[in-house]
């Protein structure tokens, strides 16, 4: 284990740039022996990654950015401005209403990298030579990753037709089209909740598989967020997903649900559905 967390970390900074130094109660990065111990309960840093990309079909490309928080007990709300955004060199690219997260939970024990969080969709002008840097400052550590269209980072999307998966299709109520894979699926009317009342999402899934993995997580929003079953498996047969969410303050939120046959192939990048919940929160 030990030895699959070392590979992992050193991957996720190969991946960042780091403009700024350590404090002395963190780590020394020019001194640092690697090894599982740079995993702490706080301190540490959150690390942006830029996960890979794909093209589209109207010749549009998607840009797929995920994070790995180096804390076990340490999540972040980080709101976006100057210690998280994303900026571009591509001329006219607008980025403002980018699905960019404000809330970073704590590192996951089974599967650590937290995967496409969320994807950019960039023009078909968009080549090799521009990029969209996600910026992110976390306990005194400047990352940034830059997402790039390069033939090495495409991504199987929404299907690996080596190992034989394909993204789960989701839908967001019973009789929609519902959608596959990572670009993924947006509540089409806000959700309406209260301050410390629970509300329920639901989602309707189907796949090859007899059970697929399903994950609820706080992508943005101020106030915290509980869920009454944050990560389980669902039988396809009967396809439904739900989970009981309750809010601490009001205001706007976005809820991000994955679901994957099994979290193992994560490690493959391939293949996963996001669905992002948009609930507005009154007292």
């Amino acid at each position: 284990m030990q030895s699959r967390v070392k590979t992992q970390i050193l991957y996720c900074l190969g991946l960042v740039s780091l403009l700024g130094t350590a404090s002395a109660q963190q780590i020394d990065l020019n001194q640092q022996s690697w090894s599982a111990e740079v995993i702490r309960p706080n301190g540490q840093a959150l690390i942006p990654l830029y996960d890979g990309w794909y093209p589209n079909k109207d010749g549009s490309k998607s840009i797929c950015f995920g994070y790995f928080n180096m804390n076990t007990e340490e999540s972040f709300d980080i709101p976006i401005g100057e210690d998280n955004y994303l900026e571009t060199d591509y001329p006219g690219l607008d980025l403002s209403n980018a699905n960019v997260p404000t809330h970073f939970d704590v590192l996951p024990r089974a599967y650590r990298h937290v995967f496409c969080s969320f994807t950019v969709n960039v023009p078909e002008g968009f080549n090799s030579t521009h990029r969209v840097t996600w910026h992110i400052s976390s306990n005194r550590f400047d990352l940034s990753t830059p997402g790039k269209v390069i033939a090495p980072y495409v991504l199987d999307e929404p299907a690996s037709d080596g190992r034989g998966d394909i993204a789960p299709v989701v839908k967001l109520s019973p009789n929609d089209e519902g959608v596959r894979g990572r670009t993924g699926i947006h509540t089409s009317n806000t959700v309406s909740a209260r301050v410390g009342e629970s509300v329920q999402l639901q989602a309707w899934i189907d796949h090859s598989d007899e059970e697929v993995w399903v994950g609820w997580s706080h992508h943005s929003g101020a106030g915290k967020v509980e869920f009454d079953n944050k990560e389980y498996e669902i039988q396809t047969i009967n396809g439904v997903a739900e989970v009981q969410a309750t809010f601490s303050e009001p205001g706007e939120y976005v809820v991000r649900m994955q679901t994957i046959d099994t979290i193992a192939a994560f490690e493959f990048y391939c293949c996963h559905t996001n669905a992002y919940f948009h609930i507005n929160v009154s007292n």
